[in-house]
């Protein structure tokens, strides 16, 4: 548990009682902080068994305006669609707003690390797609040469139950935008941009809100070394925004030809290339690591990149990727029945994240569908070479269907229907992929969920062939 000792006999409120908002809880009381908790589910009130813990409802204005500060958990708007009214309160009484992102780094920068010979150093990793990959195999990688590594965020602790900082610690967090978008402090030593795509339009107030989400992890903070994927527009105008004489910059692409770039990491086919001031100085081919890392490839240039301003050699930064299992819901493989194979790519909430796994995979048929983020569906028309059928389930269906004109699909009232629908035409080497493009919440809880459902069918298929 990371020790706010500045919040000691502080008066701090809490708002949301989940995974993040529990975890600042501990946090507060074990440095000593007065606590106020509130969340607008009365299930979830009732339900808080953290001992000393006063939960009073924090809209009434004599209550909050006690607090020396608000802490607000991910899920809840501060600005856009709409602010929660507990947080406009507090913006209207001048009460400090944060999250727990922002004191994870208020106390890192506040540390006395003068007399370590190795200080503790803090790896920041965001995108639209893919991010959770990203950390989890950088975590995987330094975990190889470095004895205290963690990672933590937007993927498994909250940053605040991350252990404490010692010396030669080094703690990579998963930061989605709306993490960033609320922290008061962001210092991270080393951060990564590893891609951007349209995603959280409503709540980030449009594409340019949620650009500037991810940006300000860049923008508020010299880091050592700032990673940039320059593949897109967004990524381009970054990495040409921070490109100072102060900034040590590694660009990375899969699209670009890199080798003008002072300090660059490029994919050409399946070779990862490395090139320093115009001259290529390492090649190597992912194909050594398995074709799984074929699909993998933005996080491994991510951790290369990362790895390498690190100071570490390049070929044993790829060889220590050797054993990372892929996490679930993510182009997942799930089994291979009959010469097709079975891919589950749940967390696919997006277009583009849908678009990203079609060039992996090859006479593809495509389930999708769920509740559509916008209607940007015909994007997928560019990948069509590589899809055989498309199944369309959800609230979506005949919203994709409208932007696919021209294009056989067909619709299904569920995923049971869809998948019976796809096992019964899929040949030998073809492969069923469900990448949804949507959220689930039109008939899942969430994207765990949906794609279990999916394992589910496979798993019962493979049974009822046997």
């Amino acid at each position: 548990m990371i020790n706010l000792k500045n919040l000691r006999s502080k008066k701090v409120g809490v708002l949301g009682l989940e995974k993040t908002g529990l975890s600042v809880i501990k946090a507060v009381q074990q440095a000593g902080g007065l606590l106020i908790c509130w969340d607008d589910d009365k299930h979830k009130r009732d339900n808080l068994t953290v001992d000393g813990i006063t939960v009073r409802d924090l809209n009434d204005k004599n209550i909050i305006r006690e607090l020396d500060l608000l802490v607000v958990s991910p899920g809840v708007p501060h600005l856009y669609p709409e602010a929660h009214p507990i947080v406009t309160m507090a913006y209207e009484l001048n009460i400090r707003v944060d999250n727990d992102i922002g004191l994870f780094f208020s106390n890192h920068v506040q540390e006395e690390y003068e007399a370590f010979g190795d200080p503790p150093k803090i790896i920041a990793i965001t995108g639209s797609n893919g991010k959770s990959t990203a950390t989890a195999l950088t975590n995987h990688v330094l975990s190889k040469f470095f004895s205290d590594v963690e990672m933590g965020g937007n993927i498994g602790k909250p940053v605040l139950e991350l252990s404490p900082l010692k010396e030669g610690s080094i703690r990579i967090l998963e930061l989605s935008s709306y993490q960033i978008e609320l922290a008061k402090c962001l210092a991270p030593n080393f951060a990564a941009f590893i891609n951007f795509s349209s995603d959280h339009l409503q709540r980030h107030g449009g594409l340019g809100g949620y650009f500037y989400a991810k940006a300000r992890l860049f923008l508020e903070n010299l880091t050592d070394v700032s990673v940039i994927n320059i593949d897109t527009a967004e990524g381009l105008f970054l990495f040409q925004r921070l490109n100072t004489v102060e900034n040590k910059m590694i660009a990375i692409s899969s699209k670009l030809n890199v080798k003008n770039y002072l300090w660059a990491v490029g994919l050409k086919g399946s070779f990862i290339t490395e090139w320093k001031k115009g001259r290529q100085v390492y090649s190597f081919d992912l194909r050594n690591l398995g074709d799984s890392f074929l699909s993998l490839w933005e996080s491994v240039l991510t951790v290369y990149a990362v790895a390498r301003s690190f100071g570490m050699a390049p070929k044993s930064i790829l060889t220590k990727c050797s054993g990372f299992v892929p996490l679930a819901h993510r182009s997942q493989w799930v089994d291979e029945i009959k010469g097709v194979a079975f891919i589950n790519d749940s967390k696919a909430t997006n277009v583009d994240a849908t678009i990203h796994a079609l060039k992996t995979f090859k006479n593809v048929h495509l389930i999708l569908g769920g509740r559509a983020k916008e209607d940007n569906f015909f994007q997928l028309q560019d990948s069509m070479k590589n899809i055989s059928r498309i199944y369309l389930i959800g609230e979506a269906a005949s919203l994709i269907a409208s932007n696919l004109e021209g294009h056989e699909t067909k619709q299904f009232d569920t995923l049971n229907d869809a998948f019976d629908s796809a096992i019964s035409i899929a040949t030998q080497g073809d492969t069923i992929l469900f990448s949804p493009a949507c959220a689930s919440f039109d008939q899942y809880l969430n994207f765990e969920e949906r794609g279990k459902h999916f394992i589910s069918l496979v798993k019962e298929y493979r049974k009822n062939i046997i």
